[in-house]
C-alpha cells in the first residue's frame, strides 16, 4: 500500500507544479469552464445559455454542473471582481496552431495580479485547479483497486498492482488536464469508480449497500459530463449481467437495480427533468452540438483527415499542453508513449486469444455440462468489465469526433481501463519471456524502467517546455552589440538587436534597456517592409511576444526580447526588405516619440540595418 501512496503524492506534488506553472486560464476551455464556476458561485444560480461568445462560459452552460457547483462552492468566499480583468486575450493569441513558434499564452497575465500570493481571480482559478489535482489523485488510487481485481495481491506479483496506477499517473497530459480547471477530471473521476464498484460487486455480488453505493456513483457519472449518461446505460446493463451470471435468476436482479436506479434517479434525475423543461430535450445534446456547430452526421471523411485527427488524439493524450499549441519536442518523444502502449496491446491479444483457447475446465456448478464459454466469463469477469467499460467510452469518443471532434481529454474517463489492459498485456509477454528468470524481479524491473523515467520526464516537462512558454524575456548584463541607441519615449532604449536566420524561423532579437519606468503599457510594432512600402510582416503585440508589460520595468534592466517567425508561413519575396519598429501608445493612437535615431523614414519608426546592409 505505500507504494500506491507514494506514487499519488509524487502526482500531487507534480500536479501543483504544473498548476503553478501554467498561467490561468492557459488550459483548453479553461476560462469557460471557470467562467461557470464563478457564476454559480455568484449568482447561487446555473448560467443561461448565450448565443456563442455572448458570454465568458459559452457550452459550457450545457454542460453537466457537478464540477462546477462543487468548485463554486470551494471558492465562493473569494473576491473575484477582477475576473473581467484576468480574462484578455492577448493580441496575437494562439489558440490550436501547435506549430506556430513563439510564445504560447492566449492571455495577458500581468504579474501584479497573478503572482503569489495569489488573490482574487487567480486564488479562485487556483483552488479549482487543486481540486482538480485532488480528483486524479483520486482517480490515481482508483485504478490500483482496480488493479487488484485483475492482479489479486499475491505474492507472485505485487509489483504490477502499481504499473497501471504509476503510467497514469505520469503521463504529461494528464497531470496538465488535472492541474486546470476542467470538468474532465470529474468525469474521470466518477467514471472510475463506477468502474471499481462494478468489479467489486462482480468479484463478491451484490448486496443492498452496494447497489446504494453503484446508483451514487452512477448519478454522480450522470452529473459529470455528457458521456456520464452514456455510461450510466453500460453500468446498469453490466450490474444486471453480474447478477444473472452469479445466480442466474432474473427475479433476483430485479430489487437491485430498482435500488441503483432508483438512487440514480434521486441524485441526477433533477438534471434531466431541467434539461427538459427549458431544452426539449432531457440531455440538451442537440442544443449543445448547434452551439459548437457539431451534427450528429456521420460523413466520408479523408484518410488524410483520419490520419491527421489520430495524430491529433495521440499527442493531445500524451502531452499537448496549452490550447493544443505546445507540442513535446522532438515528436518522437510520443512515440515512445505509442511504443509502451502498442507493445502492451499485443501482449493483451494475444493473452486473450491464449484464454480462448485454452478455455477453462468449468466450475463447480458447470460439472458435467462442457459450458466453457460461461466457466470462462465467469472466471475471467473482471478482465472483461474493464475491456467492455474501455470499449464503450472508446465508441463514445469515437461517435463524438464525428459529431463535434476529438480531443486526448475526452477518452480520460477510458484511460484507467485502457491502462489496466496494457500492463495485462505486458505481464503476458513479461511472463512469457521470463520463464528462467524469477519472475517478480521482471516484474519490478519492468514497472521501475518505465514508471521511473516516466516520473522523471514529467517533471522536466515544466522546465523544457511549459515555462520557457509563457515565460518573460529574460534580464541580461549587457547587449553583445551596440548597434542600437534609439530612444522611444524617453523611457525606453533599444541598446542593440541581431537578425538571424535558423532554418524555417526567423529570429529578432532586441536588447531593450529601462531608461525610466514606462507610464504606460505600450505594445511593440515590428514591421518589415517591401520596397514599394506594403508590409511583409507586421506584428504588433506587447513586449515578449505578449509575455510583459513595460510599467513593470525597473529603471537599468535590459531585457533579451526576441521574436520569432515561421517564414513558410509567408510569401516568398525575392526583393530587400526593410526592418523598422516602435512602440504604440493605446492613449494618444499614436506611435511613441522616437529620438537618438537617424534613419527614420516614418515618422517615429526606427529602420535598422539588416544583416547584409552596411
Amino acid at each position: 500500500m505505500r507504494y500506491i501512496l507514494l506514487i499519488v503524492a509524487a502526482f500531487l506534488v507534480l500536479g501543483v507544479a504544473y498548476s503553478i506553472a501554467v498561467p490561468i486560464f492557459e488550459a483548453p476551455d479553461e476560462l469557460q469552464h471557470y467562467a461557470t464556476t464563478e457564476y454559480i458561485a455568484r449568482f447561487k444560480s446555473l448560467p443561461p445559455l448565450g448565443k456563442p461568445t455572448e458570454h465568458l462560459w459559452d457550452q459550457e452552460s450545457l454542460q453537466a454542473p457537478l464540477y462546477y457547483i462543487i468548485t463554486s462552492a470551494l471558492t465562493s468566499w473569494v473576491d473575484t471582481s477582477d475576473f473581467s480583468q484576468q480574462a484578455i486575450l492577448q493580441p496575437k493569441t494562439n489558440f490550436g496552431d501547435a506549430e506556430l513558434p513563439g510564445k504560447k499564452n492566449s492571455f495577458l497575465h500581468h504579474p501584479l495580479s497573478q503572482s503569489f500570493p495569489y488573490h482574487n481571480t487567480t486564488l479562485a482559478v487556483h483552488i479549482a485547479r487543486w481540486f482538480s489535482v485532488l480528483l486524479g489523485a483520486g482517480t490515481i488510487f482508483l485504478t490500483f483497486i482496480i488493479a487488484t481485481f485483475i492482479f489479486p495481491p499475491t505474492d507472485n506479483f505485487p509489483s504490477f498492482l502499481y504499473f497501471p496506477s504509476a503510467f497514469l499517473a505520469f503521463i504529461p497530459q494528464f497531470i496538465f488536464i488535472h492541474s486546470s480547471a476542467n470538468n474532465d477530471t470529474m468525469i474521470t473521476f466518477t467514471s472510475t469508480l463506477t468502474l471499481a464498484i462494478l468489479l467489486w460487486i462482480g468479484r463478491d455480488g451484490v448486496t443492498t449497500r452496494k447497489a446504494i453505493l453503484l446508483g451514487v456513483a452512477i448519478g454522480l457519472m450522470c452529473l459529470s459530463k455528457l458521456m456520464g449518461t452514456v455510461l450510466a446505460v453500460v453500468a446498469l446493463t453490466l450490474f444486471v449481467a453480474l447478477i444473472l451470471l452469479r445466480q442466474r435468476k432474473l427475479s433476483a436482479a430485479v430489487a437491485p437495480t430498482l435500488i441503483a436506479l432508483s438512487v440514480t434517479a434521486l441524485v441526477a434525475g433533477w438534471w434531466y427533468v431541467r434539461n427538459q423543461i427549458i431544452y426539449g430535450d432531457p440531455l440538451a445534446l442537440n442544443v449543445f452540438l448547434k452551439f459548437v456547430g457539431g451534427n450528429l452526421d456521420i460523413k466520408l471523411v479523408s484518410f488524410n483527415f483520419l490520419d491527421e485527427q489520430f495524430r491529433l488524439l495521440r499527442f493531445s493524450t500524451w502531452g499537448l499542453f496549452g490550447h493544443i499549441s505546445l507540442l513535446m519536442t522532438p515528436t518522437w518523444i510520443y512515440s515512445l508513449y505509442d511504443a509502451i502502449v502498442l507493445i502492451g496491446a499485443i501482449g493483451f491479444v494475444l493473452g486473450l486469444a491464449r484464454l480462448i483457447i485454452k478455455g477453462n475446465n468449468g466450475h463447480e456448478g458447470d460439472k458435467g455440462k462442457g459450458n466453457r464459454l460461461f466457466a470462462l466469463i465467469f472466471n475471467h469477469q473482471s478482465l472483461i468489465i474493464v475491456l467492455l467499460w474501455f470499449g464503450a467510452v472508446m465508441a463514445v469518443a469515437a461517435r463524438w469526433f464525428f459529431a463535434a471532434g476529438i480531443q486526448g481529454r475526452l477518452i480520460f474517463p477510458g484511460l484507467p481501463a485502457g491502462i489496466v489492459l496494457m500492463v495485462w498485456g505486458i505481464k503476458f509477454l513479461v511472463d512469457r519471456i521470463g520463464r528462467d528468470v524469477p519472475v517478480e524481479r521482471l516484474y519490478k524491473m519492468t514497472t521501475l524502467c518505465i514508471g521511473l523515467p516516466m516520473m522523471l520526464f514529467a517533471g522536466a516537462v515544466i522546465p523544457l517546455y511549459i515555462s520557457p512558454a509563457y515565460s518573460p524575456p529574460p534580464l541580461v548584463a549587457a547587449s553583445p552589440l551596440n548597434n542600437g541607441g534609439a530612444i522611444f519615449a524617453d523611457e525606453i532604449k533599444l541598446n542593440g538587436y541581431t537578425i538571424a536566420r535558423d532554418g524555417d524561423l526567423l529570429k529578432l532579437t532586441f536588447y531593450l534597456e529601462t531608461i525610466k519606468t514606462p507610464s504606460h503599457d505600450y505594445t511593440i510594432a515590428i514591421r518589415l517592409v517591401r520596397p514599394d512600402g506594403s508590409f511583409w510582416l507586421d506584428y504588433v503585440n506587447f513586449p515578449g511576444m505578449g509575455t510583459t508589460f513595460p510599467t513593470t520595468w525597473r529603471v537599468g534592466e535590459i531585457r533579451q526580447d526576441e521574436y520569432v517567425f515561421d517564414m513558410r508561413r509567408f510569401s516568398k519575396e525575392e526583393k530587400p526588405l526593410r526592418l523598422i519598429i516602435g512602440f504604440f501608445d493605446s492613449r494618444s493612437r499614436a506611435m511613441t516619440p522616437l529620438t537618438n535615431w537617424n534613419d527614420v523614414r516614418e515618422k517615429d519608426w526606427a529602420t535598422l540595418k539588416m544583416n547584409n546592409e552596411e
